[in-house]
């Protein structure tokens, strides 16, 4: 059953709302900068499951993409929290000039009248995807099971009286629940978070396009006046992906054009997230099974793959059981498209690093790795400037 309870669990340190984004200095709802502290949190904690593999929500995350790796340089441009009749009409004018097509995610309050629906219209028209980010931009992992559907219904609705079924869905802050994830799925939405957050509306909160460390501490300081330098940063890190803006704030707007051109003159080219090469396990299609870190094993022979630095071998944890295919490392690990996301941990008490696989949707939070189950484990850093961090992965049981 779909109850309270099951949706409080694993809370985020935010309260029930929020502002819609931190810095949206155009069109703002009657709440918006109320709560900047805890706008913080929740792009904070967003931050800790996508790139530091944190996730205290049990498996359940509106961050974490299926497809995590294998993009070739292809980037998926979104745009979240509009319509805003000034902001989206230009982000529109410079992806049309671009030949670019990209996803808008909207909050169902803004749409108040005529001229929203026209901007809604022309997303549809110029062959973007128009999403649903909620009715109010609350935080949907806190709020009643009533209450989070009625946030989801209403933005669909809207969305489908603007002519287009609505088949991605994206929860404020990344902040989901099981229970709501599972109820999103129930209208045929596939949750749909990101690789790469911009921090738009942290450079859009000072004004003078400076993201300061209290606003998001993730930001690198060589960064804190560069929006596009940060981007370009993250963008390099995963060789593409699906890259979160916000449509509200003009100075996405000022550099939008300019970051574009950088992307294509580093060989970057763009795709929409309907595109089942790059992104198929997010559109339902399941990719060739391919054998990598978790694939289970019984001699090094079946792990015939290699990272940059070693081979894989078999890590054997039971004379009965089935082993997993694991790699050396230091600090990170590698991840392929269509096999879990990894994890470097150690194996034998912390003498050395072994990649393992996160405990994920792919796998089945580790139900599809034999004689594993989900644990908390630190990361191996090793002689590597990795930072500490922990994560869920699958272990032996």
């Amino acid at each position: 059953m779909f109850t309270r309870s099951a949706l409080v669990a694993s809370l985020l340190l935010l309260a029930p709302t929020f502002a819609a984004c931190a810095g949206d200095e155009v069109h703002t709802h009657d709440d918006d900068h109320a709560h900047d502290d805890e706008a913080t949190a929740g792009f904070e904690e967003a931050y800790q499951q996508a790139v530091l593999g944190k996730d205290d929500s049990g498996g359940c995350s509106g961050v974490v993409l299926p497809d995590q790796s294998g993009f070739s340089k292809r980037v998926a441009l979104t745009f979240d929290d509009g319509p805003n009749v000034t902001t989206t009409t230009r982000v529109l004018d410079i992806l049309r000039e671009r030949g670019i097509k990209a996803t808008f995610f909207i909050n169902g309050s803004r749409v108040k009248g005529a001229p929203e629906k026209a901007v809604l219209a022309r997303i549809i028209a110029d062959g973007h995807i128009l999403a649903n980010h909620s009715q109010n931009h609350l935080n949907l992992k806190t709020v009643a099971d009533a209450k989070l559907r009625s946030e989801v219904t209403l933005t669909h609705e809207i969305i489908k009286a603007a002519g287009v079924t609505p088949r991605y869905l994206r929860f404020p802050f990344g902040s989901a629940s099981c229970a709501g994830l599972a109820f999103v799925k129930t209208l045929g939405y596939a949750t749909t978070g990101w690789h790469v957050d911009s921090a738009d509306w942290c450079f859009a909160k000072s004004g003078n396009g400076t993201c300061s460390a209290s606003t998001f501490r993730y930001v690198p300081d060589v960064f804190r006046m560069n929006l596009e330098g940060y981007v370009m940063s993250q963008v390099r890190a995963k060789n593409g992906g699906v890259v979160l803006f916000h449509d509200i704030h003009a100075n996405t707007v000022a550099v939008l054009d300019g970051l574009i051109s950088t992307l294509e003159d580093e060989g970057f080219s763009f795709v929409n997230l309907n595109d089942t090469t790059y992104f198929p396990r997010l559109n339902g299609v399941t990719p060739p099974a391919v054998r990598f870190v978790g694939s289970p094993c019984a001699t090094d022979r079946e792990c015939n793959f290699s990272s940059s630095v070693a081979s894989a071998i078999c890590y054997s944890f039971s004379p009965t059981a089935v082993g997993f295919c694991t790699l050396p490392c230091e600090g990170t690990c590698p991840d392929k498209t269509g096999a879990s996301p990894t994890f470097c941990t150690s194996l034998d008490s912390g003498f050395t690093g072994r990649c393992v696989a996160k405990s994920a949707a792919v796998n089945e939070s580790c139900g599809r790795i034999a004689g594993t189950s989900p644990k908390s484990a630190q990361r191996f850093i090793g002689t590597s400037s990795a930072t500490a961090a922990t994560a869920t992965v699958c272990l032996p049981r």
